[in-house]
């Protein structure tokens, strides 16, 4: 045990590892908090970096300390927040084949579990995510609460059918290469069968000259 100086200018029985004060389970100053207790009491740490470590269990455990009079109160989300970030999960689960399903669809093709599986090709331009995210883009068109999200939610939707078209392009630009790869050897063999002919002919010709 030592006499670590706080932030205030105060001292307090703790000691310093590697430069940072580490106190005791139960023996941390006054105006020092977890985030979990700052957390209950409405604030957030605010940016600022831990000042201190509380230990417990022979130091196997630990737990940041923070300064109570750098906390900043918590912000909270509007109601026009939470409704828009529940339509962006709703679009989340959303089927581009069969509609609204009760878990999350594949980013890659906007297709749920079951329609993947049955190998379900997704509509392009029309799936239903699109005409979901245009009417709630047109419903909303008045909060600047929930216009952003929306746009971001559209966003992903682009993204996610860019993605779509690369992968279907790289998967036709590959069956391409392997058809051209199972025609070369065939044109050899036909090259190959022809000049064998060639040659028979000209053994026959030759043959025939002898003979005369």
């Amino acid at each position: 045990m030592e006499w670590v100086e706080l932030w205030d200018g105060r001292r307090w029985p703790g000691r310093v590892r590697d430069g940072v004060p580490e106190f005791g389970f139960g023996m941390a100053p006054p105006g020092l908090s977890t985030r979990r207790q700052l957390r209950d009491r409405g604030l957030c740490r605010g940016g600022q970096e831990p000042f201190a470590r509380l230990v417990w269990k022979r130091d196997r455990r630990f737990a940041w300390l923070y300064v109570d009079a750098h906390a900043k109160p918590k912000r909270t989300a509007t109601d026009a927040q939470l409704t828009a970030v529940g339509k962006a999960l709703a679009a989340r689960k959303l089927c581009a084949e069969c509609g609204p399903v009760d878990h999350f669809v594949r980013t890659t093709d906007q297709l749920c579990g079951d329609c993947h599986e049955a190998g379900v090709t997704p509509p392009g331009d029309e799936a239903a995510t699109w005409r979901v995210l245009h009417e709630w883009q047109s419903d909303t068109d008045a909060s600047d609460d929930v216009a952003p999200a929306v746009d971001r939610a559209a966003e992903a939707a682009a993204r996610a059918a860019a993605q779509t078209r690369h992968t279907e392009q790289a998967t036709d630009d590959a069956t391409r290469d392997e058809q051209l790869a199972r025609w070369h050897p065939d044109d050899h063999a036909e090259h190959g069968s022809g000049d064998d002919d060639h040659t028979g002919a000209d053994r026959f010709g030759a043959m025939e000259a002898g003979a005369a």
